[in-house]
């Protein structure tokens, strides 16, 4: 007996590497963020998608420190959250002059979800004036009729998962099992799931298409 393919009438998706290819950019932000504390960084762009996957784009140099450092109470983590707040103003300043370009992929499966009646919302690892300059660069005026939800994930706080899936679930009028999130970060992934939610875990070059969404969702744990 064939099995009946899912349903989907709800789409949340993180901008980095989605919707745009935000990597470069987060590298350079990352590089002038590291000047001047002593600690030698040079990761490659495939080292720092990986470090992404792994922790997430929000707190990507919290893996940069000294493993010694651990043993400063509270300061290890002091110091990775002035880096990271460091990284994305540098990212945030630097989107003025050098615009990330857009993934045609994403971009073309927000026009087939939209045309096949999906809701679509963004949860993002960007703070809030990051993401709506992003997203006002590629939509114009047309950001809010796309998008039922435009949510920071940065900006609430990492430990927020569930009640940002939540917010997410209530605002546009969907439930978890008829909601995919694509993401490129192991950890958002995994809290969806938890949520109920299904996942496509996406990687550079991924595919990524409204028709193949379906099969490459993975149920919630």
């Amino acid at each position: 007996m064939r099995k009946r393919a899912m349903t989907i009438n709800a789409i949340l998706l993180n901008l980095d590497e989605i919707l745009f290819d935000t990597a470069p950019l987060h590298l350079a932000a990352i590089h002038a963020a590291m000047e001047g504390t002593g600690v030698p960084l040079r990761w490659s762009m495939p080292e720092l998608r990986e470090v992404a996957s792994t922790v997430g784009w929000t707190r990507v140099l919290d893996v940069a420190l000294p493993q010694e450092e651990k043993n400063e109470k509270g300061g290890k983590r002091s110091r990775a959250i002035d880096l990271n707040a460091a990284h994305h103003r540098h990212f945030h300043d630097a989107l003025a002059t050098r615009k990330p370009e857009a993934n045609p992929r994403g971009v073309q499966l927000i026009k087939d979800a939209l045309d096949a009646g999906c809701k679509l919302g963004v949860i993002s690892d960007l703070p809030a004036p990051s993401a709506a300059a992003l997203l006002e660069q590629l939509f114009g005026n047309d950001v809010n009729s796309k998008f039922t939800l435009v949510a920071s994930r940065h900006d609430a706080g990492h430990r927020h998962h569930d009640g940002m899936h939540a917010l997410a679930l209530r605002t546009m009028g969907v439930h978890a099992d008829e909601t995919v999130l694509i993401d490129t970060s192991l950890p958002n992934l995994l809290a969806a799931r938890k949520s109920g939610l299904r996942t496509v875990h996406f990687k550079m070059p991924g595919i990524l298409s409204w028709k193949s969404l379906p099969a490459m969702a993975s149920r919630a744990s």
